[in-house]
């Protein structure tokens, strides 16, 4: 697969050990033609169809973790501001050992899109020290790390998972799971603050701080609970 390099009077590209960055001007704009490759400090983007990213946009590397619901990610994360949208592509995350906090190479890539929803894909290569995936569809992508399968931390029943994500949010969370459920919200004074059957609860109108979120099984009557953060 070849790459390219871009050298352009609006493009500033840096790359060194703690640090990356691509940064198009105000009146700037780069096309990327399907099947090139742009590589920002390890994080490769091959378009499936020729995209282009518009003046104002930055990709920055970070040596920091985001916080999972199973836990936190490898210490390398990508912010893309704004996020690029209606992109169809094959993402290849690169990662040294330094960066691993504790992952296997078994991690799944995890994106984060434009509305804060998280999800974990699986790893296409099966190499250590990168994880691939192909996002045929076109999808949003704010924030891209990697992390430990699975976003699923509690189970219902025994057998029947729940996942929720992302937590922390800052506006939708999202409650996975197959049947039917029964979903309260409490504060930290024990004080209900919202019911719903819902499967994506919009806590943006919630003031910052920790909640306890109670699902019911309504087939079964079972319950668990969950704290989830407000950014």
């Amino acid at each position: 697969m070849n790459k390219i390099t871009l050298i352009l009077l609006f493009i500033f590209f840096f790359s060194f050990s703690s640090y990356g960055q691509l940064s198009v001007g105000e009146t700037g704009n780069i096309e990327v033609k399907a099947g090139a490759t742009l590589d920002v400090a390890g994080l490769e983007i091959t378009p499936l169809s020729n995209y282009n990213i518009s003046g104002g946009t930055t990709v920055n590397k970070s040596n920091t973790s985001i916080v999972l619901p199973n836990g936190d990610s490898m210490n390398r994360s990508y912010y893309l501001e704004p996020s690029m949208e209606n992109l169809s592509t094959v993402l290849v995350y690169n990662y040294e050992e330094a960066d691993m906090n504790g992952i296997t190479h078994n991690a799944k890539m995890v994106v984060v899109d434009g509305s804060g929803n998280s999800m974990e894909y699986e790893d296409a290569d099966a190499l250590d020290y990168q994880v691939t995936s192909e996002f045929q569809d076109p999808g949003s992508f704010a924030v891209i790390s990697a992390g430990d399968a699975t976003l699923s931390v509690e189970t219902l029943d025994g057998e029947m998972s729940i996942s929720i994500f992302p937590n922390p949010t800052s506006s939708i969370l999202n409650v996975s799971h197959d049947g039917d459920l029964n979903i309260s919200v409490y504060n930290m004074l024990g004080q209900e603050i919202l019911e719903t059957n819902e499967k994506q609860i919009d806590l943006s109108g919630f003031q910052k701080g920790t909640y306890i979120l109670l699902v019911q099984n309504l087939e079964s009557g079972n319950t668990t609970n969950f704290k989830i953060i407000k950014e």
